[in-house]
This record gives structure tokens, C-alpha cells and sequence, in this order.
């Protein structure tokens, strides 16, 4: 695991670093967002121009929240907090992007903050678990959870605060029957999967067929999008799902299904995809068959590759959420909290839906201003 230290000490090595995009952790921990799990992006093509699809988001939307009170002052100089996540992804870069704006924003009022940022390869409840476990007796003021699968992770929570630490849950999903402090992320997950499903049926007209990519077994916000789509499909008498398969965040593996329905499924006309792997992986699969836009795919979040594909109207809709304020509003709430403060108990920080028209835009406030002139000069260096 790699631990990022905010102190004025360290202030111009770390940017330094960043600006090299270097990361040096090992094991399982995400560094800085360079270790990537290879099996989510290893020997997978891109969209013309997206050659810098490896870069992590490190930007935030105007779904950020631009009246945040950050007025607080702190009680103490050094707040020391462990964050665990579902498993190492390009999606959780957008959180530490917060995470770590957070983390600068309190150094400037004299505090150092020092987290831990640690996720396993691939999604392992039993993994988050033990790592909660182990974090209990490290000396942590707060341990923050991406919750990976509420029935099994709540225990491991209550036991925590039951040894005295503080626990917040974050990110997509929460357990609100547990000793938790507060959650902060998105409270709507199936408002995300009963919309894009909506948009998806009106796209194809209200009748046809449909199949579904549905994420990891168990993950909570995976299946709370998987209930959306089914129980907004049943308003639809003319649409068919026929199929539903897991992907577990793979986009090898939605490659993989989504190539068999196209064989088994000429007629299909539509798509629904539950997490950020996997509309990346369908719309490849759909374009590879040369048939971008004739099948209506609509897909979760901000991947550069699913912008991307959004861009050339391969995929319909994304799903975007304010990943940024996840990782922000986390730290300050995770400081009043250890400092004895109440706050708020629940926090939804947002989604929106993107289009083909706001792809460009999208891109520009995630990945940068010069991303898309960048991939314009790659694309025409390929053509």
C-alpha cells in the first residue's frame, strides 16, 4: 500500500510527481491512479483518438458543488484516515481527485491530513472485510468504505466502531443499518438505472430487444441499477430482455458477451450497462461490428473511452456521477467527525445524464482542456 502525506514538506515533491504521472505501490493498492488492474484494460481498442484514454480523471463537473462550506476550522493539526474501495479502477481516480483537493485545501489552514488508499485488484468482499480489520489496529482516527457488499461488510463496520474508531461509508453505496458515522456519494442508484433504462426504451421506440450487462454480483449499487432497469423494462410490454449476464467489471469480458448476443441476437436494439467497465466494453463490441448506432446503449459514468464513444454516438447516454464531491465532502466530514462534530448523516452528491452534444464538454472538465485537440492530432496521425 502507498500512503499520500499532505505537509508542506512534501508539497513540491508530490506535485512533482503527479506531474510525471509516476506511482510506486505495490500489491493491490491503487497509486495515485497508474496502477491499473491490467484485466480491465490490457489488449483493448479504442475509439479513433483516444490513445490518452489511460489518463485518470482528475477534474470535477459542474455537478460539484460550488457552495460547499469549508469554514470549519479543525481541532487538531494531523487527522490520519484509511479509505477502502471495491477494487482497483479509473472510476475511484475521480474520488481521489476530491480526496486530495480536500487534503490541500486543509494544509493551507495548517493541517495535515494523511489517508491510506487502498482497493483490492478485483472486487472481494471478504478482502474489504480483513482490510477494515487490519486498519482497526493501526491507529486510525476514521476508516471511509466504498461498501462492496452490505451483507457482509455491516459487521466489520459495527466492530470497528465498537474498538473505537470511526467508520463513514462513501462512494455508491451505503448500509444505513449499521453503526456508520455518515455516507457521503450517491443515495440514487436506482433513480440512475430507472433513468437510463427510460431513455434507452424511448430511443428504441418502445419496442424491441434488449440485454443487459449487469456488473458484479452482490455490489450494491450494481444491483440496485440492475433493479431500475428491470422494474422501468416492465413498463414496456414490446421490449424483450433477452439475456442478463455478469461481467464483473470487466471490459474484457463485456467484449466477450457482447460479441455472443450480436451473433445470437441479430435483431437486438439495445444495451443497458450498471457500471463504468462495461459500456466501454459493449460499445467496442457494437462498433467492431460496424453497427454504432443501430444498437441503443446506454452506460454508467465518465470513462474516457465510454466519453469517447459518446462522442462518435456509439453509446446513447452515460450516466454521470459527481464523483469529485464523493471524495471532497468525505475528508471535511471525515475531520468534523473525528473531531466530535455532527454532520449531516446522509449525503447524495448527484448524477447527470450526457449526451452525444455535451460529450466534448464532459471530456474537457474531467480530463483537461487539451484532451480533445490531443486526440485530434492522434486521430489524424492514424487515419
Amino acid at each position: 500500500m502507498k500512503k499520500k502525506m499532505f505537509t508542506k514538506i512534501l508539497s513540491i515533491a508530490m506535485a512533482a510527481s503527479l506531474l510525471c504521472g509516476c506511482g510506486s505501490g505495490s500489491g493491490n493498492t491503487e497509486s495515485s491512479g497508474s496502477n491499473r488492474d491490467s484485466s480491465n484494460v490490457a489488449e483493448v481498442e479504442t475509439p479513433a483518438g483516444a490513445e490518452n484514454d489511460g489518463k485518470s480523471a482528475t477534474g470535477k463537473t459542474s455537478l460539484a458543488d460550488q457552495n460547499f462550506d469549508t469554514n470549519y476550522t479543525p481541532k487538531k493539526d494531523s487527522y490520519k484516515i484509511y479509505c477502502t474501495y471495491k477494487n482497483i479502477h479509473s472510476w475511484y481516480d475521480a474520488i481521489e481527485a476530491g480526496v486530495k483537493a480536500a487534503c490541500e485545501d486543509l494544509e493551507a489552514k495548517g493541517v495535515t491530513v494523511d489517508y491510506e488508499w487502498y482497493g483490492p485488484a478485483q472486487p472481494d468482499a471478504v478482502d474489504q472485510v480483513n482490510s477494515i480489520e487490519t486498519a482497526v489496529g493501526q491507529g486510525y482516527d476514521l476508516i471511509a468504505v466504498d461498501v462492496n457488499q452490505p451483507e457482509t461488510t455491516a459487521q466489520a463496520i459495527n466492530d470497528a466502531v465498537g474498538a473505537g474508531v470511526k467508520v463513514a461509508t462513501f462512494a455508491s453505496a451505503d448500509i444505513e443499518d449499521c453503526d456508520r458515522s455518515f455516507f457521503v456519494g450517491n443515495t440514487d442508484n436506482y433513480g440512475d438505472g430507472c433513468k437510463l433504462a427510460e431513455e434507452v426504451c424511448e430511443k428504441m421506440g418502445g419496442e424491441g430487444q434488449i440485454a443487459i450487462l449487469s456488473g458484479t454480483m452482490g455490489a450494491a449499487s450494481h444491483e440496485a441499477r440492475l433493479k431500475g432497469f428491470e422494474d422501468t423494462i416492465a413498463n414496456y410490454p414490446d421490449i424483450e430482455i433477452v439475456d442478463e449476464q455478469r461481467d464483473n467489471d470487466s471490459v474484457e469480458k463485456a467484449i466477450s458477451i457482447t460479441e455472443s448476443w450480436l451473433q445470437a441476437y441479430p435483431d437486438l436494439g439495445g444495451i443497458l450497462c450498471n457500471n463504468m467497465s462495461n459500456p466501454v466494453g459493449a460499445c467496442q463490441a457494437v462498433s467492431d461490428a460496424g453497427k454504432s448506432g443501430q444498437i441503443i446503449i446506454g452506460g454508467m459514468d465518465h470513462d474516457l473511452r465510454t466519453l469517447k464513444y459518446l462522442q462518435d454516438g456509439t453509446l446513447y447516454v452515460a450516466q454521470v456521477q459527481n464523483c469529485y464531491d464523493m471524495g471532497y465532502k468525505l475528508i471535511w466530514y471525515a475531520v468534523e467527525t473525528i473531531d466530535g462534530e455532527t454532520v449531516e448523516e446522509a449525503t447524495d452528491v448527484g448524477s447527470t445524464s450526457v449526451y452525444k452534444e455535451d460529450a466534448d464538454k464532459y471530456i474537457s472538465m474531467l480530463y483537461g482542456e487539451d484532451t480533445n485537440s490531443e486526440d485530434a492530432v492522434s486521430a489524424s496521425d492514424t487515419e
